[in-house]
Order: C-alpha cells, then sequence, then structure tokens
C-alpha cells in the first residue's frame, strides 16, 4: 500500500511518448450522439481530458481505463494532437460528460477518440484505494471544489475506485456514490499507483473541469486593475494585496508570493526605500539620484506567512542599471540584483548596461481614452495596415484580424494607439505584426523587426501545410523517403547508388533486432515501421519500429531504431528497451 500525497507527484510520460507508438484505434464505428462509452486508452491506461480540443499533454485531468462516460459531441483538433500515439489519422477529439448524476452535472471536456472504447468490453478495471484520514472518516464531495456540498462521509478503510485525478482532488467511486476526495486522503494499492504515476503529465491547466466561470470571472477582475493601474510591478501596496486576495477568493495564484499590506509596527514605506537605496549605493556605486521610479511590495511565500519581507525595485536613469533589493521584516538586506546582462560582453563598467529595447515602452501601458485632437482608431488602423502591407505577407485585410487599444505611459505624458495584426493562423500562436502609433498625429514609433515577423510568418505558414499534411499522410514517421526529402531536404535523402537500398537496410535491421531482442518476424510485423535516410550529420539509414501493446495486467511498450552506415551495411546504432548499444 502506498500512501499519494501531492509533492510526490512528478512524472516521466514525456520521455516515455517520444519513444512510444500506438496501433490501437477504438470507435471506428461511432454509434448514434449521445452514446455511452469508456476510457480505454493505450497510452498508459487512462486519458488526458483537455479543456479545449488542443494541447494534450497540459491537461485539466487524467482519467483512467475504465472510466465510464457519455460522448456528446466529436470535433477535429485544434492544435496539439497526440498524432504519433493514437492511430487516428483524422485527429478527432470526443466532448465527453463524465460522472453526471441526478443531482451533479458532471465533469465535461475533450478527449481523443480514439481512447474511448464504445464497446466498453474488455477494458481494464479502474484503479483501486481506500480512504484514510486522521480524523478517521473521509469526506466525499459533490464536485472538485466549486461547492461544500457532501455525497457523504466514509470512514478510514472505506474501498473506492479512482475515475480521474485533478489539480488536488480525485474523481473516486465508492459502492453506489460518485464524487471527489482530497488526493491526500487516499492509498492507492501498489498496482493502482504505479498506474498513476506512469499517467500523470508534468503539468495540470490551471482552468479545472467546471471551474471555466469562475477562472474567467477572477480573469475580468484582474483585467480592470491591469486597466486602471497599469504595469503591476508598479502598483501600490494596496492594489497588489487586493490582486492577492481576488486571485485567493476565486481560488488563484497572482503570484507565488502573497501580497499583503503591512501591519502598524512594520517599517514604513519611505525607510525601506531609504534602505535599499542606500544598499544600492553601497554595493552597486550608484548614488540617489540617479533613480527615476520606484515600486514596493510587501509579501510571503505561499504557505509560509510568517516569512514576510519587503522587494524594492528601483529603475534608473537612461544608461545605467536597475536593481533589485529584498529586506526581511526588520529592514535587514537579504538579497540584491543588478540588472547587468551587457557588462561581461562589452567591459563596461559595473553600474551600465543595454539599454532597454522601445518594445517595453509601447507594448505596455495603461489603457486611456482618445482625445478630440487624437488620432481615431480607424484611421490608426488604416496607417497600421499600411505598414502591414510593407511587409508582403500575401494576406488580404478582410484576412487578418485587429487588436487596437489606446495607450498612455505612468506618468501621463505620452499616449498612443497600440494596433496589432494577427494574420489567419490560430490564436493561441500569439503571432501577430504590432505598431504603435503616437497620438495627437499618428506617427510611428515602433513596429515589429520585420526581419523577426518575416520568420516567423514563414514558420507559422509552414506549421499550417505541417499539419494538413499530418491529416492527408498520417503521422510523420510513417512517410515515404520521398515525402520526408521533400519536407525536410536539409535533413532527409535518398541512398546514391553506391550506398546499399532500402530493402537491403530493412533486412539488416530487422535480423539485428530479432537477434539482439529475441524478436520474431511476426512480432516485428506488428510495429509500426518508419524509414529514415538521414543527411544532416554524415550520411546514415535509420530504420524505426514502435508499438503500444498490452501484456495482460500492465501497458508494454516497445521501441526499437538502427542506425546503419550506408556504404558498409555495418550497424552503427541500437536503440531498444534495453537502451543504446
Amino acid at each position: 500500500m502506498i500512501t499519494i500525497k501531492r509533492f510526490l507527484f512528478t512524472a516521466c510520460l514525456l520521455t516515455l511518448l517520444l519513444f512510444s507508438f500506438s496501433v490501437v484505434a477504438h470507435a471506428e464505428d461511432i454509434p448514434k450522439l449521445p452514446a455511452q462509452a469508456v476510457v480505454d486508452s493505450p497510452i498508459n491506461g487512462a486519458a488526458n481530458l483537455c479543456n479545449l480540443p488542443d494541447d494534450y499533454f497540459t491537461p485539466q485531468a487524467v482519467y483512467f481505463n475504465g472510466t465510464p462516460l457519455s460522448v456528446v459531441e466529436i470535433v477535429p483538433t485544434h492544435g496539439d494532437y497526440p498524432v504519433e500515439l493514437l492511430k487516428d489519422k483524422d485527429e478527432r477529439w470526443a466532448k465527453v460528460v463524465i460522472g453526471k448524476t441526478e443531482t451533479y452535472p458532471g465533469i465535461e471536456g475533450f478527449i481523443p477518440l480514439a481512447a474511448l472504447n464504445f464497446n466498453q468490453t474488455d477494458v481494464k478495471s479502474l484503479l483501486q484505494a481506500s480512504l484514510e484520514s486522521d480524523n478517521g472518516s473521509t469526506p466525499m464531495y459533490l464536485d472538485n471544489g466549486l461547492s461544500d456540498q457532501l455525497v457523504g462521509e466514509f470512514p478510514n478503510g472505506s474501498p473506492v475506485q479512482v475515475l480521474g485525478w485533478l489539480m488536488d482532488w480525485a474523481h473516486v467511486k465508492h459502492d453506489d456514490k460518485t464524487g471527489f476526495v482530497r488526493q491526500e486522503t487516499l492509498i492507492l494499492e501498489e498496482g493502482s499507483a504505479e498506474i498513476l504515476y506512469d499517467a500523470l503529465p508534468h503539468y495540470l491547466d490551471e482552468i479545472q473541469p467546471g471551474h471555466q466561470a469562475r477562472y474567467e470571472a477572477y480573469r475580468e477582475e484582474l483585467m480592470k486593475l491591469y486597466t486602471q493601474h497599469g504595469d503591476s510591478n508598479e502598483w501600490p501596496l494596496e492594489i497588489k494585496a487586493k490582486a492577492s486576495e481576488l486571485a485567493a477568493r476565486h481560488g488563484y495564484r497572482f503570484t507565488t508570493d502573497i501580497n499583503v499590506m503591512p501591519e502598524a509596527t512594520d517599517l514604513s514605506g519611505e525607510d525601506v526605500l531609504a534602505k535599499a537605496k542606500a544598499a544600492a549605493k553601497e554595493r552597486y556605486g550608484l548614488p540617489e539620484d540617479v533613480w527615476v521610479r520606484e515600486a514596493l511590495s510587501f509579501s510571503y511565500p505561499e504557505g509560509d506567512p510568517d516569512a514576510k519581507g519587503w522587494k524594492v525595485n528601483l529603475w534608473a536613469k537612461a544608461g545605467m542599471a536597475d536593481v533589485v533589493v529584498w529586506l526581511n521584516r526588520s529592514g535587514e538586506i537579504t538579497e540584491s540584483m543588478i540588472n547587468d546582462f551587457s557588462r561581461e560582453e562589452s567591459g563596461e563598467s559595473e553600474t551600465t548596461y543595454q539599454a532597454s529595447s522601445p518594445v517595453e515602452e509601447y507594448l505596455y501601458g495603461k489603457e486611456a481614452q482618445p482625445g478630440s485632437g487624437d488620432i481615431a482608431l480607424q484611421q490608426a488602423e488604416d496607417l497600421a495596415w499600411q505598414q502591414f502591407e510593407m511587409q508582403n505577407t500575401g494576406f488580404k485585410r478582410e484576412e487578418v484580424r485587429f487588436e487596437s487599444r489606446f495607450m498612455q505611459n505612468d506618468e501621463g505624458d505620452k499616449k498612443w494607439w497600440l494596433v496589432r495584426i494577427f494574420p489567419p493562423f490560430p490564436g493561441e500562436w500569439d503571432l501577430s505584426f504590432d505598431i504603435a502609433l503616437l497620438a495627437p498625429d499618428g506617427s510611428i514609433v515602433h513596429t515589429t523587426i520585420p526581419e523577426i515577423f518575416a520568420e516567423t510568418l514563414d514558420w507559422g505558414k509552414r506549421q499550417v501545410a505541417f499539419e494538413q499534411l499530418i491529416r492527408e499522410r498520417g503521422p510523420y514517421n510513417t512517410w515515404t523517403l520521398e515525402q520526408k526529402a521533400e519536407w525536410d531536404p536539409d535533413f532527409y535523402g535518398f541512398p546514391s547508388q553506391d550506398e546499399i537500398p532500402l530493402d537491403r537496410a530493412i533486412a539488416i535491421a530487422r535480423a539485428r533486432l530479432i537477434k539482439d531482442f529475441q524478436l520474431t518476424e511476426a512480432e516485428l510485423d506488428k510495429l509500426q515501421e518508419g524509414i529514415f535516410f538521414e543527411i544532416s550529420e554524415g550520411r546514415s539509414w535509420r530504420i524505426s519500429y514502435m508499438s503500444a501493446e498490452g501484456d495482460g495486467e500492465t501497458e508494454h511498450w516497445a521501441f526499437y531504431s538502427i542506425s546503419i552506415d550506408p556504404k558498409t551495411g555495418k550497424v552503427t546504432n541500437v536503440l531498444g528497451p534495453s537502451g543504446v548499444e
């Protein structure tokens, strides 16, 4: 029996996934929706549940094989899909509802369709655990933190089946009751604990299942603070404390440190600022008249309210270095840092540094309202479009999206329009050409560097083309030599007349795998074959075989790769379950 504590959960899933391939594909004959199904994933006995049909590896939760659910819709992917793990060339997602009862609407999200089984047969049982709490009984809640409504309380030792793993919560079933318990109240059986460890991703989405409305409410209130007060680094103490309180009220974090207001017995802001400036003078030789702005924070690390302390940001005149100073509650300097990135490379004095880019000045600021004499929105966007057209993107105006804001600096002596033009790529890429137009006349004071934009634009167009080819051809690993060479001519090519042909390379690879790993021809035939002729660093054949197979109680993953000298036919590298030879 293994006790599960939250801090133990780090996962090695990503490394495993990179060397895995699934030949399991359920749900080819999809019944009329809504339809009942169960999770039946070939990926470590579990499937990731995502907020959107995208970003599979940063899910909201993980649900284990055997979990019953209802499929209400099937949609194409919006982006990141585990295409090399699930054999579903259409990259389809199922919108699912899990745990719905008469009193609870259930968990809702997206799971890859190929990780579901509509037949609901021959599916492994769920994870087994028991409840254990210090007070002798464990409360089971109706939902994952949205309310305090109880399903019931159960004595220590009560058996449960674990359906899913969320942030802080486990979705469980006890007899005929389904609900949520805190993760620290679970003791998993040893085999179940191993499945859990293998299935957990590195990160979970901050927006947890069912919490979308709460998160949007939090973000809306937080954005009002940014609009009213500008750069959060320079917020007054009371606004920073308000932001941390706002985050806690909604169940989120504003920063890793919790901002609070100092008490009457604490040092005054003036005293703290004087100590910080004195430390900057003593440690870095910066006189007190060099500072043009400063900001204070009073906070403590999450979970340690007794460790309250100060942080002071000091911004210097142009050409001089900024400084950050930390002090404890007694006013003693505990740490300091100078913003001096260029000194070592340029040989400049300790107190100078590279001036920051205008990007920082014009991309961030307080929202404002244009006055009667300021350039209007339509004029600003027309001028911005002229700049965008000069980039020769090939996009028409009706194809792009404009996002425009009228802004001002903290001092209020400079105002401008910031116009961001987004090409027709997925919104999550955040790929834009930014133009700042100074009020009142609209003179252009900043644009995205054209060379950098051209590179990112090329990347975006290539990514769109690649995703389309994946949909048409299937996973990249399965493409032909011609297709790989056409797509990546700097990395992949073809053997010359004096180099061994493909059929001989495959024969050498199969013979070596059979010899080294005691495989049979039939076992190799079940694996997915990938062929590569690599030319980026020398010339080499690489033949790979990948699959995922069940071996009874646990999932067994296989990955093999053979590199071969194309001149001699000598095997130069072998990669398999036992490592590299």
